[in-house]
């Protein structure tokens, strides 16, 4: 699988996740609560994720279960070459490394640090590749 697919993917995923609504005001709160079969009482039933984001209760561990399931498949594409440059390339242009050259959120993104590129035999060479790709983009 490519990277952007595999993102797309898990995008997608948390799209389906039954359970989960977002709500930035009352009404809001109230829509998603009914959207998922709750009364607007019930919000002891709810519990928030953050970012404006509410899970049922009884979810929680599936939702859970889901971003364990994500980070390992991720952990383990990256541990290719082909994947690992998509992912660099990627999130090097989409953080703009060619105007900041800094790659922490891009590492950040991946979950990724020199150490763990380090700890692939080919790690430290896709790094710099994708850098050199970004720089010629600009």
């Amino acid at each position: 699988m490519k990277y952007l697919e595999m993102k797309k993917k898990h995008e997608q995923e948390l799209t389906d996740f039954d359970g989960m609504f977002f709500a930035f005001s009352n009404d809001q709160l109230k829509q998603g609560m009914e959207k998922i079969g709750l009364d607007e009482s019930n919000t002891d039933k709810i519990c928030s994720i953050g970012a404006g984001g509410y899970l049922l209760k009884e979810k929680k561990q599936a939702f859970k279960d889901m971003f364990a399931s994500r980070s390992t498949e991720m952990e383990e594409a990256l541990k290719t070459r082909d994947f690992l440059f998509e992912a660099l390339s990627y999130e090097l242009a989409n953080h703009e490394y060619c105007y900041t050259y800094e790659y922490e959120q891009t590492f950040d993104a991946l979950d990724l640090s020199l150490e763990k590129l380090k700890a692939l035999p080919f790690g430290m060479e896709v790094l710099k590749e994708a850098r050199l790709q970004a720089l010629e983009c600009c």
